[in-house]
C-alpha cells in the first residue's frame, strides 16, 4: 500500500550552483515515521532521474518532523546553465510531492 507523497507532507525546496535541498515536512507527527521509512535516496533518485546526477542524501530533522533531501545535478544544470524550463531547483519538490510512498494500512489510489 502507498500513498501520494503531498497527501501527508509538503516540501520547499532551492538550489545553490548544481546542489539541490528540498525539505520534506510531514503534515501531521504521526506520518513522520511513515516519511523516514519510504523517502529513502533510492525513491528520491528515481522520481529525480532527469535532474539527479550523483549520490543522494536524506536527512532526519526529528524535531521538527522534516526530511531534508540533497542531492547533485549534473555539472551544467546550474541555475544559469540548465537546459530545463524551470533552471531552478525549486519546483523540484512539486516533483517529488508526486512520488508514491509505502504507507501501512492505506490502500493504493491511482
Amino acid at each position: 500500500m502507498s500513498v501520494v507523497l503531498r497527501e501527508i507532507a509538503h516540501t520547499r525546496a532551492g538550489d545553490k550552483g548544481n546542489l539541490n535541498t528540498i525539505a520534506v515536512i510531514a503534515r501531521q507527527e504521526r506520518w513522520y515515521p511513515v516519511l523516514c521509512a519510504g523517502l529513502t535516496p533510492d525513491l528520491v533518485r528515481e522520481v529525480l532521474a532527469d535532474r539527479v546526477r550523483g549520490p543522494v542524501e536524506v536527512h532526519r530533522m526529528d524535531e521538527v518532523h522534516a526530511l531534508i533531501v540533497v542531492c547533485a545535478r549534473a555539472s551544467d544544470d546550474t541555475v544559469t546553465t540548465s537546459p530545463h524550463t524551470d533552471t531552478h531547483g525549486k519546483t523540484l519538490g512539486s516533483v517529488l510531492s508526486a512520488a508514491r510512498v509505502p504507507f501501512p494500512g492505506k490502500r493504493d489510489r491511482a
